[in-house]
């Protein structure tokens, strides 16, 4: 919220915070200000502005202690913990998907509409590489929404590469943005890929329900699965689970190993275009349709929790819009496009009343 002449404005919260586990958490809202608050949100220690909204995720450089924001105009800033300003550049493309680091070879590297891929010094901001990208099919025919490309967020291997997806392909480049390989997938992609260290492989998912099983090294396709409906929310992975949803909400595990179907969840698939997350016990977490984040075991994919946002506030929508994140001190965010930001508090491990 903000506060005009004594009157609060809702401010959409369409970024998942970054937590700073035992300190706070840092928070962007769409009204461009970035704000670092207090664990249980009742003290803000600093605000500063970008010069646009902020919807792609903040990125945590753990190493440095620095927090980066991406604003939709292109501008990529990077704060310490004190909210120092330590480096800031445009890339002067519009950034909605998630940046992603490469930590052993201090890259940050960016998805951004208009079909690029920029990657950044972590250290000082400086660009280190400016590519374009495959653009979608319909980009020739005057589609509408080509310009609107890549929505999937970049993933990182162990290796330093990035998985980069964009229009109807996936694509492997190097940290310094050469191509290594691609794949066209015949379908658009929005879900962020995952990379599964552990079996050289990284899967895509294209909107058709297919899960594209590729090896790490070459692209090569290694197998698929199909799930029976449009992906757009993005998967996650938890040993050797992977957590999938799709629009007709039903949330799918899928062994890695075996690639095979080994739960199915109906009704907790992540609200479209959020994500699953992991929380620090290796279970599953989503903003449900509902507006409410539910948690799913990852063996079994039961039911756990669900969390509850009515308030008794006047005028009070209880939904929340984007994927929660949880810090391992068991404080847990999320928000919504009404404006708010919530904090949740697990119980801690051990902590059981007497009988």
């Amino acid at each position: 919220m903000r506060e005009d002449h004594d009157r609060p404005i809702p401010v959409p919260v369409c970024a998942t915070p970054a937590v700073v586990v035992g300190a706070g958490v840092v928070v962007a809202g769409y009204d461009g200000y970035v704000s670092f608050h207090s664990r249980f949100l009742d003290k803000v220690y600093w605000s500063r502005r970008l010069d646009s909204p902020v919807y792609a995720s903040l990125v945590v450089d753990a190493d440095r202690r620095r927090v980066v924001a991406a604003a939709t105009s292109g501008l990529v800033v990077c704060f310490d913990l004190r909210g120092r300003r330590v480096w800031s550049t445009n890339v002067e493309v519009p950034v909605y998907a998630t940046p992603t680091l490469l930590p052993e070879e201090d890259v940050l590297v960016i998805a951004a509409f208009g079909g690029r891929c920029v990657g950044l010094d972590l250290d000082s901001g400086a660009l280190l590489f400016n590519r374009s990208l495959r653009e979608p099919w319909h980009a020739g025919h005057g589609g509408s929404a080509a310009g609107r490309d890549p929505y999937a967020s970049p993933a990182a291997t162990a290796g330093g590469l990035v998985i980069v997806c964009c229009a109807e392909h996936v694509l492997c480049l190097a940290p310094d943005g050469t191509e290594l390989w691609s794949q066209d997938l015949g379908h658009s992609v929005r879900a962020s890929p995952v990379v599964l260290d552990s079996q050289e492989q990284v899967v895509a998912f294209s909107v058709d329900g297919r899960c594209h099983f590729l090896a790490g090294g070459d692209g090569r396709w290694r197998g698929e699965v199909e799930l029976g409906g449009k992906i757009i929310a993005s998967p996650a992975v938890s040993g050797d689970v992977l957590a999938v949803g799709t629009q007709n909400d039903v949330a799918f595990g899928i062994d890695v190993r075996t690639r095979e179907i080994v739960w199915r969840s109906p009704g907790y698939a992540p609200r479209e275009y959020t994500s699953f997350t992991v929380l620090p016990d290796g279970n599953f977490a989503a903003t449900s349709a509902r507006g409410n984040a539910v948690g799913l075991s990852r063996s079994d994919g039961r039911f756990l929790w669900e969390t509850s946002q009515v308030l008794g506030l006047a005028d009070h929508d209880p939904a929340m819009d984007i994927t929660p994140v949880a810090g391992s001190d068991g404080s847990m965010y999320c928000g919504s496009y009404s404006g708010m930001l919530y904090h949740f508090l697990f119980r801690p491990e051990g902590e059981v009343e007497n009988a």
